[in-house]
């Protein structure tokens, strides 16, 4: 209290303000004494772990020993021993920490990634950043990485928590009542919480919404690795395989930074209503009831020659459509009169052929005539299914019966294109094989 009486003393001084000048610059001496401080600590709580004091004193644990010491929660105590451990092989975060150049929360972050051989590429990468721009330098990034190195995304759930009224719970439960008998099944957290999204993101006019593509996509990959990330809130967030290649079946594009344009969807207006329309604006998967959020799904990929004729699009609900991509549901034929069969997992989703293949991001069909170029996708994507089937791994089948597919017409059997594609294989040039890694 009285260190309090002093503090309102020194801003206000004789009943006059200070200037701000004069509580900044004590502000920032504060700072620098606590830095210094947190920096005395660290030093301390290695003593603490390798003498293990909190025995001496009759305590149970570690974390009891903080919490009745300093105060800390389990989760605090936790992380600060793991930067204590950290900074006493890091000599050089640790004298940034103490010399008041970083704060605590700033090489808190520095220490899941820098090593000693590491350390100074980081400080350096790190100075005259904030904490928050610290933690996006070091997201993605594993220990021993350095700030260079291309980042790869955290694609783990994510925990969010909400703090919402009974009424509101009960209003929740009845959504997800709703959704569940719509859908014949339960949702999970993420579908509940992605249904509810596109409820608001979508519009109640959805379904009539002139032949308008259900996602916008500003084009943000990484050219060397196909990685994806998606604009949301003011942030650019990593999504997965899976959701690039969702949305990119129903998308309008409207550029990249690098190459701005005129908002154009894959899809035209006109062949979406008339799909939709042929659907009943419903999800094609039998059994299912959803009739809203429907995205429009390309039954043959669009990366090996699959077009957008209306033979190879059908309307699936975003839980299917998500289930499609991982590979627990397979869709065969030509809509609409198509096969459907849930496959556990086995058959790989198009996702992971999206993770091994250029992106077909701004992908220009070649079209020869619709029908012609429909089943020329279809007899080259079961090619490639055999191929697998004889051993070949997915990049391998691709690479050569593409090659096969070159060097025939197009009206060579399924089982023609095959054996071109073994001899191929026979003549094959490895570098082909490694380009397509």
């Amino acid at each position: 209290m009285q260190r309090r009486v002093e503090l309102m003393g020194n801003v206000f001084n004789g009943g006059e303000r200070r200037s701000w000048q004069d509580i900044d610059r004590e502000l920032r001496d504060l700072a620098r004494r606590q830095r210094a401080l947190d920096a005395e600590e660290a030093l301390l709580l290695c003593a603490v772990v390798r003498y293990e004091i909190w025995r001496q004193l009759g305590k149970a644990s570690l974390l009891e020993y903080l919490e009745g010491v300093l105060g800390y929660g389990p989760k605090a105590a936790k992380e600060r021993v793991r930067v204590a451990m950290a900074l006493e092989e890091l000599p050089q975060l640790h004298e940034a920490l103490a010399s008041g150049e970083q704060s605590y929360s700033a090489i808190k972050e520095l220490t899941r990634v820098a090593v000693a051989k590491t350390q100074a590429e980081w400080i350096a990468a790190a100075r005259g950043k904030n904490v928050r721009e610290i933690e996006e330098l070091v997201a993605g990034r594993r220990r021993g990485d350095l700030p260079t190195d291309p980042p790869v995304p955290d694609l783990k759930p994510q925990i969010v928590r909400f703090e919402i009224s009974t009424a509101t719970l009960a209003r929740l439960r009845q959504v997800q009542q709703v959704l569940a008998e719509e859908c014949g099944g339960q949702l999970d957290d993420d579908a509940l919480v992605s249904a509810m999204c596109d409820a608001i993101l979508d519009g109640h006019d959805a379904a009539d919404d002139g032949g308008r593509a259900r996602y916008q996509v500003l084009t943000t990959v990484c050219e060397q690795c196909s990685r994806a990330w998606q604009h949301g809130g003011g942030r650019d967030l990593a999504i997965s395989a899976t959701d690039r290649a969702i949305a990119e079946c129903d998308a309008q594009r409207v550029g990249s930074d690098r190459e701005p344009g005129i908002a154009a969807q894959d899809i035209t207006p006109k062949v979406r209503r008339f799909v939709m329309l042929r659907d009943r604006k419903r999800c094609t998967v039998p059994g299912c009831r959803a009739a809203r959020h429907i995205d429009v799904h390309h039954i043959h990929p669009q990366h090996l020659g699959g077009g957008h004729e209306p033979e190879n699009l059908t309307s699936l609900c975003a839980g299917h459509h998500r289930a499609l991509h991982d590979g627990r549901l397979k869709i065969t034929g030509r809509a609409p009169n198509i096969e459907v069969e849930w496959t556990n997992g086995i058959v790989e989703p198009d996702a992971g052929d999206l993770a091994l293949v250029q992106p077909h991001v701004g992908h220009v069909e070649q079209r020869h005539g619709g029908a012609s170029n429909y089943e020329w996708a279809v007899k080259k994507t079961e090619a490639i299914q055999a191929m697998k089937q004889l051993g070949f791994s997915l990049t391998e089948a691709r690479v050569y019966v593409e090659r096969a597919a070159q060097q025939v017409p197009r009206d060579t059997s399924l089982d023609q294109l095959i054996r071109r594609a073994l001899r191929v294989f026979q003549e094959r040039d490895f570098g082909d094989v490694k380009r397509a890694n």
